[in-house]
């Protein structure tokens, strides 16, 4: 009895060591890629895709633009990637008037932004201020470009310039982190010499903390499902989406709650 104890553990053990020793199969790029796919279509025939939930609450951060040495479309991609990294309601715009600290206040007043950044050109002010109880912060491009620098050099300066006003703003201070735009500034070379383009991980969570203090728009997203079933959901655009429409709508015509109140007519598809 013994012999056959030892033995079958024996057998047990020969056998799981030839299942662990089978090489496990590497995907190809295309495979993973076909997973991936799969794995996507699979989500979105449940979900119907994503949106940004409609009328959330509170109001946005403003960069207001007053200057015209840089133009809008080469310091726009730090608004794309900070409305994405933090899902606030962030935005470039022109802003009419001229910039002077005693009337900050009532520009941003003007503006109904919950927060701002004035990106101003005055040869008089200085290259940047912050006034985070006042909610507002100014970039001023004309001491950026003080030494005249190539065209593409004056935008980079304002690009890292909006993104440590940003943080400053909200919270953050001067980091240790090499790779992070919160490095100590005195000049203008000192901006130039900056290795990050943006804020790394370490401020996240006091700018993260302030902006929750704020008035600072989150950007909520739900799946095209769940906007049908809470009734502010657009049409839908394509063959899942009408189907999770016509579900919902079906639940909802047994058990009727808030009901859709989507305009939209299946039998003409529009």
């Amino acid at each position: 009895m013994k012999t056959l104890v030892i033995s079958t553990i024996a057998a047990a053990t020969l056998a799981a060591s030839a299942f662990a020793a089978e090489p496990k199969k590497q995907l190809t790029l295309e495979e993973r890629q076909a997973r991936k796919e799969a794995f996507q279509a699979r989500m979105y025939s449940r979900t119907g895709g994503f949106l940004e939930r409609k009328n959330p609450k509170g109001r946005r951060f403003a960069y207001l633009n007053m200057q015209g040495l840089v133009a809008e479309g080469d310091i726009s991609e730090p608004i794309a990637t900070m409305t994405r990294i933090l899902q606030r309601k962030i935005v470039l715009e022109k802003f009419d008037g001229k910039f002077a600290v005693n009337d900050a206040e009532n520009l941003l007043k003007k503006s109904n932004a919950a927060e701002a950044i004035f990106l101003v050109d005055d040869a008089a002010a200085p290259r940047f201020l912050i006034a985070p109880e006042s909610k507002w912060a100014m970039i001023n491009v004309a001491a950026l470009n003080a030494d005249k620098p190539d065209k593409l050099v004056l935008a980079n300066r304002v690009r890292l310039e909006m993104w440590r006003a940003f943080a400053l703003l909200n919270g953050a201070a001067n980091s240790m982190m090499g790779k992070c735009v919160l490095q100590t500034v005195f000049s203008n070379a000192d901006i130039d010499a900056l290795e990050a383009k943006a804020f790394c991980p370490e401020p996240m969570n006091k700018i993260m903390m302030h902006l929750d203090k704020t008035d600072v728009m989150k950007l909520e997203r739900c799946s095209y499902k769940r906007a049908c079933e809470e009734g502010w959901a657009p049409a839908p655009t394509n063959d899942v989406q009408k189907a999770i429409y016509e579900t919902v709508k079906a639940e909802q015509a047994k058990s009727p709650t808030k009901g859709i109140k989507i305009d939209y007519d299946p039998k003409k598809g529009k």
